[in-house]
């Protein structure tokens, strides 16, 4: 990928300090603009990037997945079997993505990238202790679907890429993915009304089931 240096004159008052023409070095603020007639991607690339963003919010997605089971777990109620089938599809999903491009180095396979990465995770982690948040099941449920409304709309964006760019292999993948997306999404669209109103009953509110019928989509999973 090529780009066009842009340098940007500064000024104080009316004493130019940059010029255009010579800049001192101590003093270069210039930055690098990818341009239109200087951007030189390949097909290569575009999917690789793709499925880099894609293994991404897939990783997220699957940890929140495990973290909606662990807490319906921590509530000494049953898991819904469509969550404990999820997590083992799911847990599939970032290999299949990687076996596409094994030779793509990730912005993130470097050395000095794992020290900052560890760093930013140990402080999270303790930020996470401090804190001591613990959410819900029911809002575990919703963050999960906000994950995999994002992620659905992602792999569809892939998918047309693939398809365009001449990979069907990818596509394929995509195709597969998004299909335990959509059928994730269908569960939890009928588990969220449900559990939404169990929250409510233990907060000692006299919430019924009785009318979620009436909810677009919900089919009776009470």
């Amino acid at each position: 990928m090529a780009y066009r240096l842009v340098t940007a004159p500064l000024s104080l008052g009316d004493v130019s300090v940059i010029s255009p023409r010579a800049t001192p070095a101590f003093f270069d603020f210039s930055i690098p603009i990818a341009r239109g007639d200087s951007w030189h991607t390949t097909s290569q690339d575009v999917l690789e990037s793709s499925v880099a963003s894609l293994t991404a919010k897939e990783r997220r997605l699957n940890y929140l997945l495990k973290q909606t089971v662990a807490s319906r777990e921590a509530s000494v109620v049953a898991v819904p079997a469509v969550l404990l089938e999820a997590v083992q599809t799911f847990d599939t999903h970032v290999s299949a993505l990687g076996a596409l491009y094994p030779s793509y180095e990730f912005p993130l396979a470097r050395g000095t990238d794992r020290i900052r990465l560890a760093i930013v995770n140990a402080c999270g982690a303790v930020a996470a202790k401090l804190v001591a948040y613990r959410p819900s099941y029911p809002t575990r449920l919703s963050e999960l679907y906000a994950a995999t409304s994002e992620i659905s709309i992602s792999y569809v964006a892939f998918q047309a890429t693939a398809l365009s760019l001449g990979d069907r292999c990818a596509a394929a993948v995509a195709a597969r993915h998004l299909r335990h997306v959509g059928q994730l999404l269908l569960s939890l669209h009928d588990l969220v009304p449900y559990e939404s109103v169990r929250e409510l009953q233990l907060r000692g509110l006299q919430a019924t089931t009785d009318n979620l019928w009436e909810v677009a989509g919900v089919t009776g999973c009470a």
